[in-house]
């Protein structure tokens, strides 16, 4: 039956009180009255739930992979005074942009040669460098260099040896000028561990 023709029976019905029918199984018309049916037009609201369409962007640049990489080698630690905390990036040597910072101890000619002198034999041997001579603080200047994610700083304070620090234990060995090169190319490279330098070299006390 269709909509049409169970409307036109619920006139009849309402109108005449009954109705015939006709059954298909039983081949024969059936009288059917008011009170055996009920016929009704309703409209029902199945769902009221909101539905946000998302897209999905299986993309992989270099970007994502880049801020993936600061997000997880970002960190604070408070300074030496503990007054405030300062930055640090403890990006691995050998994803770090500029593998070690090379600055004089103090301002002083001879030293400021010996740091020159041994920034370009770093960049001889591939390891990119910055050199800094200001007047800061050595303190400072440590700090500078960890919040870029530097993992090496030599601090030249002698013509003979200088100290190179490493960024995350912030400790401290004392290296021959001359060897400063291969350890800290070994050390980038992965041939050769903090522990294992600490080990063959003087390791300074209190250090910054």
């Amino acid at each position: 039956m269709t909509e049409i023709e169970a409307l036109e029976m619920k006139a009849n019905l309402d109108a005449d009180g009954e109705v015939l029918f006709k059954v298909c199984t039983l081949d024969k018309e059936v009288q059917i009255t008011k009170n055996m049916v009920s016929i009704s037009k309703d409209v029902k609201k199945l769902t009221g739930r909101t539905f946000t369409p998302s897209v999905i962007e299986p993309s992989f640049g270099i970007g994502r992979i880049i801020y993936c990489l600061y997000e997880h080698s970002f960190y604070t630690r408070p300074s030496k005074s503990g007054e405030e905390q300062c930055n640090v990036f403890k990006f691995s040597p050998v994803v770090a942009p500029i593998k070690c910072t090379v600055f004089p101890l103090v301002q002083k000619k001879e030293y400021e040669t010996t740091a020159t002198s041994l920034s370009r034999q770093l960049t001889r041997v591939g390891l990119s460098c910055k050199i800094d001579t200001t007047g800061t603080s050595i303190g400072k200047r440590y700090a500078r260099t960890d919040e870029i994610g530097v993992p090496f700083a030599v601090t030249v304070d002698s013509e003979e040896t200088v100290t190179v620090r490493e960024r995350d234990s912030k400790e401290q060995v004392r290296v021959p000028v001359d060897l400063v090169p291969s350890v800290l190319k070994d050390l980038c490279d992965r041939l050769l561990t903090w522990e294992e330098v600490k080990s063959a070299y003087e390791v300074v006390q209190n250090a910054v």
